[in-house]
């Protein structure tokens, strides 16, 4: 076999090798890498809100539901 058959080949089974791994990584849905995916929320109590603003009341909202957990930092009125 010549070089340039050798390269061909080469380049042939590489390609098909990542294609394989990555039919098998999405159908499996990472499950073949073992890894765990953990998820972030933006808060589950108002301390985790805090903005570093003593004129605001900083607030979280549905901090029972990961998903759906929201800051919110209200002004305070008449605050200097």
């Amino acid at each position: 076999m010549d070089y340039k058959t050798k390269s061909v080949l080469t380049v042939t089974v590489l390609a098909l090798f990542m294609i394989v791994t990555a039919v098998f990584i999405n159908n499996l849905d990472g499950s073949i890498t073992g890894a765990t995916v953990k998820t972030m929320c933006n808060c589950d109590k108002d301390k985790d809100c805090d903005d570093g603003d003593a004129c605001t009341e900083d607030i979280c909202l549905y901090a029972d539901n990961c998903e759906a957990a929201l800051c919110v930092n209200k002004e305070i009125e008449n605050c200097k």
